[in-house]
């Protein structure tokens, strides 16, 4: 790094930053200059900036710490890898209480796409394809994400072609409208031999504090094994499982 470059109020400024990162419990304004090698006036100064910004936050005991900016933007640099990584011990014990596979997802433009998935570990599952296609109309993932969309997102998406992938599948407009209704009323989706025949699946959503991004939490299974499982337990499992999750993403960040 240029010398000339890292002594400008910006390269001082990202100085701090770095040194913060590696500090999760915090540090006090004296070990931020003597570690960054700034006199105190111009640490203060440059803390007082990053603070404004949300890039730094002072917290108790007079420390500071890597603010919830910083977070954001570490976050959106992962594109959900720490998310899955954050998700992993959830989707482990909502596999393993139902026997059947569960995964995470979010939105991608138009269809969902997979951030982890897990299986139980009874063997012969179902299991899902980390890089299928699919919609927001017919899978469970797929309806909880497009309820949590705007009107003008939903509208424009109607006008895309849809097609039925099993008799059951709902194309029509007015069938895909109820779906968000009952999936924004209840915080829960159902996909019911709707995407692939043979299989129930149900998913709840989550943000990720940090980013305002939306998630999937989603388990499924042959529905034949599957249904026999009472409903509301299955619902009640899934969405606290996704409070929990959102709970964890929220702690990484106030942690700092």
């Amino acid at each position: 790094m240029d010398d000339s470059q890292d002594d400008t109020p910006m390269g001082r400024a990202i100085r701090l930053v770095e040194i913060l990162a590696t500090a999760p419990d915090g540090m006090t304004l004296t070990e931020l200059a003597a570690a960054a090698d700034l006199g105190m006036t111009t640490a203060h100064r440059q803390l007082a900036t990053l603070q404004s910004l949300g890039l730094v936050v002072k917290g108790a005991g007079k420390s500071f710490a890597v603010g919830p900016r910083m977070h954001r933007i570490a976050a959106l640099l992962s594109q959900g890898r720490d998310v899955a990584m954050l998700a992993a011990p959830v989707l482990h014990e909502l596999a393993n209480r139902f026997g059947e596979t569960a995964f995470l997802a979010r939105l991608d433009g138009s269809h969902v796409q997979i951030v982890a998935s897990v299986l139980p570990n009874a063997e012969g599952q179902a299991y899902v394809q980390p890089a299928r296609d699919m919609p927001l109309y017919a899978a469970a993932s797929g309806k909880i994400l497009l309820a949590l969309q705007d009107d003008g997102f939903i509208a424009d998406y109607l006008t895309f072609a849809r097609h039925a992938y099993t008799p059951q599948t709902k194309t029509s407009a007015e069938a895909i409208r109820a779906d968000i209704a009952d999936a924004r009323a209840r915080h829960i989706a159902i996909c019911d031999n709707e995407f692939d025949p043979g299989i129930l699946s149900f998913a709840t959503a989550l943000r990720d504090g940090r980013t305002a991004e939306p998630y999937a939490l989603a388990v499924f299974g042959l529905k034949e094994r599957f249904g026999r499982i009472d409903r509301a337990t299955i619902e009640t499992a899934l969405i606290t499982a996704g409070q929990k999750l959102a709970r964890t993403l929220r702690g990484k960040q106030d942690s700092a």
